[in-house]
């Protein structure tokens, strides 16, 4: 009969039961911001004045490994990230925020806006 070796204590030391594989560094909040900017710039620029996007199109366009990178699990925890850079880029002159199809006016801030917008580029002068 076959005698059975247990493994001893040497034989794990340093085990920690995780993969050797290596893991991606986590994106910064910088990293993060640009990511979803440059995201933003080009499916806000696929489509034509007066054509809109929905801000949700960005994060839910990120694939699970994209969203790991940033530390996250849901799409949704983008959200506000991408509400942040759009405000900017409106501030910036360069895109408008519409709700119920109307321009959000340059007064109204993020805080003042409940329930879903649209964006879209500005019409180019």
């Amino acid at each position: 009969m076959a005698q059975s070796i247990k493994p001893t204590d040497e034989d794990h030391a340093g085990d920690t039961g995780e993969s050797s594989v290596a893991k991606p560094a986590l994106q910064n909040e910088s990293e993060i911001m640009e990511t979803l900017k440059t995201h933003l710039l080009g499916k806000l620029q696929s489509r034509q004045y007066p054509k809109t996007i929905c801000p949700s199109e960005i994060p839910r366009a990120l694939s699970n490994s994209d969203l790991a990178a940033m530390g996250l699990s849901d799409w949704r925890d983008l959200m506000p990230r991408v509400r942040d850079i759009l405000f900017d880029m409106r501030s910036e002159g360069q895109v408008e925020i519409l709700q119920k199809g109307e321009v959000v006016p340059a007064a109204t801030t993020i805080e003042d806006i409940r329930g879903p917008i649209r964006v879209r580029l500005v019409l180019p002068t």
